[in-house]
């Protein structure tokens, strides 16, 4: 009787300890989702500057840009059979401050690169620019699209003609912050053999033209991305726990600040299509980018560095004011995330949010009247409806939001 007291008192414990165990490491589980990846942390601590420091360091490199004043030796600008960084830009209508940009790739201390510039038809005079930079610079490379086909196709054509190991995609309002950005993030990338590091920007909101004003006298807002929607090592967890499906949020989907591995990409951007990236893009490609590098992509990593300045311009080619132009790239962004996010249960929370944005969109109603839009949509919505991968919770949601906006055509 003691004996099997005994035991039954221990055979408690264990069951404790273990009840215990489990629920710490479930705790540990979802703790993990909202923090940066450690599998393949180098174990190297970086001692980046604050945002404060950071830009307050960077004003003297930003106005030689702005004055044109080269810090680089113009014998070293030669050009490099095999660049070891391709820094791709798409470029519509900048002339005004597309030069600036330009010269904070050109005073990198990094000079092994090229520089892919598409011109996405521009109608002012920045090809005649980027023509004359060319001349200075043969590392310069230029690629004129026949019509104007919007960024994300820009991108692309920038990217799969990219010759360096790495690349940095910049829109044509940002800069590099100071000349070590290249050199430092590249090295990471190197040490690392990551497909992608992620470092942080930023973002200038200008009141009016940059030209009458000095960098260091506007004001800035800290984009920290220290989270990604996608992170490949906790099993492409799409977005933070905890938020219901009115909430979704873009976080750190800016292609602008982050270092990819070239092969990488161009398999990203093959597995897409060119039937897709050549549709025309205003808004959300970051998104579809992020989206299909993240589906792609076996490794990432996040540093502290700020790297990129980010100026919002008044005319800036990222801006929309055309919603319908928005609405169909919603759509496209939906075709997108579907084709992509089918692959672990993990996505599952992300197409329905997508879709309830689509769906209480203003103007939807007067975009379906254009069959092509609407097949595309309503392929979209019962792949979604008639798919057990989905929960049943948003089936059902999206079913309700639906019928109640008068959608028809579906096949439930």
């Amino acid at each position: 009787k003691t004996l099997n007291r005994i035991f039954k008192y221990f055979f408690i414990l264990v069951l404790i300890i273990t009840l215990i165990l489990i629920s710490k490491l479930n705790n540990n589980s979802d703790a993990e989702i909202n923090i940066i990846p450690k599998q393949t942390d180098i174990n190297k601590e970086y001692n980046f500057d604050s945002i404060s420091d950071s830009f307050n360091k960077s004003k003297d490199f930003l106005n030689n840009c702005l004055d044109n004043i080269f810090i680089n030796d113009k014998t070293l600008f030669k050009l490099y059979k095999n660049p070891l960084v391709s820094v791709v830009i798409p470029v519509y209508n900048c002339e005004k401050f597309i030069s600036r940009t330009i010269k904070s790739i050109q005073n990198q201390n990094l000079t092994n690169l090229e520089i892919i510039l598409i011109n996405d038809f521009s109608t002012d005079n920045s090809l005649s620019l980027l023509e004359q930079l060319k001349t200075e610079d043969p590392r310069i490379k230029i690629i004129n699209n026949k019509k104007n086909m919007g960024i994300l196709y820009s991108k692309s054509v920038g990217v799969l003609s990219a010759k360096g190991k790495y690349i940095f995609p910049l829109d044509n309002d940002d800069m590099f912050l100071d000349k070590d950005v290249l050199s430092i993030i590249t090295n990471i990338s190197l040490e690392g053999n990551f497909d992608i590091v992620e470092f942080r920007g930023i973002e200038i909101k200008q009141r009016t033209d940059l030209l009458n004003h000095r960098i260091g006298e506007t004001q800035y807002s800290n984009h920290k991305l220290n989270l990604v929607l996608f992170q490949p090592e906790l099993s492409n967890f799409p977005i933070r726990t905890g938020r219901t499906i009115k909430k979704y949020y873009k976080e750190s989907i800016f292609i602008w600040c982050k270092c990819i591995k070239t092969n990488i990409y161009q398999k990203a951007l093959n597995s897409l299509g060119e039937e897709k990236y050549s549709r025309y893009m205003l808004a959300h490609e970051d998104i579809i980018a992020t989206i299909i590098l993240f589906s792609t992509a076996t490794s990432y990593k996040f540093v502290g560095k700020y790297g990129i300045l980010h100026i919002r311009m008044p005319k800036s080619a990222c801006i929309i004011t055309n919603l319908f132009s928005l609405t169909i790239n919603q759509i496209y962004l939906l075709d997108v995330a579907i084709d992509f996010m089918n692959k672990t249960d993990k996505h599952k929370e992300l197409i329905p949010q997508i879709l309830y944005k689509v769906l209480h969109l203003s103007n939807l109603q007067d975009v379906l009247k254009n069959d092509t839009y609407k097949g595309l949509f309503y392929s979209c919505l019962n792949k979604v409806l008639n798919s057990d991968f989905y929960l049943k919770e948003y089936r059902d949601y999206i079913f309700n939001e639906s019928k109640s906006i008068n959608l028809t055509g579906t096949n439930f």
